[in-house]
């Protein structure tokens, strides 16, 4: 249902699970039989830089309003059921500038 690359809004968790809010999050799970829930990273719209973080323009394309970071470190597996819907997409370009970024919080290196 939301494919690789798509921008949501969804309910997100603390880290703590004492609650959630509601944000945008980038898919960074491929939609298939085998896996129903997605996977996201956490988007905020509060300026942050570092290793584990992407920039990502507010354009008409991803939907977002402010100019955004996307963080790699904070991700979720979430139920369908709490993705309130589709923003856009984040641009191809974008995505393939940052895959390393991407898998290197995992310990993967460059791919």
């Amino acid at each position: 249902m939301f494919a690789f690359g798509s921008i949501v809004l969804t309910r997100f968790p603390f880290t703590d699970l004492s609650g959630d809010k509601r944000r945008p999050a980038l898919v960074v799970s491929r939609d298939n039989d085998r896996r129903t829930d997605p996977v996201v990273c956490f988007i905020t719209s509060i300026p942050r830089t570092g290793p584990d973080i992407a920039p990502l323009a507010a354009t008409a394309g991803t939907g977002l309003k402010v100019l955004s970071a996307v963080r790699f470190d904070k991700l979720a597996t979430l139920d369908r059921s709490i993705i309130v819907g589709k923003l856009r997409d984040a641009p191809v370009e974008w995505l393939a500038k940052y895959h390393a970024v991407f898998f290197g919080v995992f310990g993967f290196g460059r791919p």
